[in-house]
């Protein structure tokens, strides 16, 4: 059997715990990237083959990290991590980023990604195996990185140039004549004494009057001008901090301060760089809104007031 959490539910550690908990047998926990161009995530390898060959014997829970704003601060397998290891944050660690393996809800064996879903497989039966008789062993030629590939067969190395000029030959049908200058060579070296002569460096092509450099090629690192970037569309500060507009002034500040603490530092610390400036890029847009909103409240409080006099 097998199950799909997603990051963007607010109980999905909540829900991944009570799976864990309540499933009987062998159990695979691990998390993987999910978008709206990938497959679903049971339908992708390794999972797709375990569960065809083993699903009578192993139950999986996939945990989908969709990478939006509504999961960035959650760390469901870490979580599970802590509690099943409570004294090692390196056996944590690896339980959280690598294919957790569990029987009865204990922990038995953790196999390391390892890159390709083959890889990957191989492992993971080898790990099957050795907590249940109901799954063969991989064969052990088939293992990865049990035999390096032959080295592709490299062409013969050029001889050194020695700075002196090749005897140049001519074609003349089938025949070559050497020591005879080809009609090719007599223009270069007539273009060659002309740069001379002018002290302009030959390009060894025909000039026709145009640029040195193509205006379609891609030009030098640190000469390309980046395309300017086009304005951020103004969100209503009201739908910023997902409050209507007839709010009070106190349950606004409360929606704020419980908006805001999501992206705190904290929150994000154990997250990839890209999710820690999304957390600045929206505490920035949380902190404008609610500047916008506030002085909005505040200024429709006073006029009541007056109105009340």
């Amino acid at each position: 059997m097998q199950s799909v959490l997603f990051f963007s539910d607010r109980q999905v550690r909540e829900a991944l715990f009570a799976r864990v908990d309540g499933t009987r047998g062998l159990l695979l926990v691990t998390g993987v990237r999910h978008g709206p161009a990938m497959r679903t995530p049971e339908a992708r390898e390794p999972f797709a083959t375990l569960e065809r060959l083993h699903g009578d014997v192993l139950s999986q829970v996939l945990v989908a990290d969709e990478g939006t704003t509504e999961g960035m601060w959650r760390d469901p397998l870490g979580d599970l991590g802590d509690r099943l290891y409570p004294a090692s944050r390196d056996d944590a660690y690896a339980a959280s980023t690598g294919y957790l393996l569990l029987e009865d809800g204990r922990p038995r064996a953790v196999v390391r990604k390892h890159g390709t879903p083959v890889e990957d497989l191989w492992f993971l039966q080898e790990a099957l195996s050795r907590l249940t008789p109901r799954v063969p062993a991989p064969d052990p030629e088939k293992r990865p990185g049990h035999k390096r590939p032959e080295p592709p067969p490299r062409s013969p190395r050029r001889p050194a140039s020695s700075g002196a000029r090749e005897e140049e030959f001519a074609w003349d049908g089938d025949a070559r004549r050497p020591g005879a200058r080809s009609p090719g060579a007599r223009d270069t070296d007539a273009r060659d004494a002309d740069a001379r002569s002018t002290g302009t460096r030959s390009t060894g092509t025909r000039d026709t009057g145009a640029r040195a450099w193509d205006d379609e090629a891609t030009p030098p690192r640190g000469t390309r001008v980046p395309p300017p970037r086009p304005p951020a569309a103004v969100k209503d500060a009201w739908t910023v901090l997902g409050i209507p507009r007839d709010t009070s002034l106190d349950d606004a500040r409360k929606a704020f301060r419980a908006l805001i603490t999501q992206y705190h530092p904290d929150k994000v610390s154990h997250l990839a760089p890209e999710f820690h400036e999304l957390a600045e890029r929206r505490t920035r847009e949380i902190l404008d809104a609610w500047d916008t909103v506030e002085r909005a409240l505040s200024g429709r409080g006073s006029d009541e007031g007056e109105g009340g006099s």
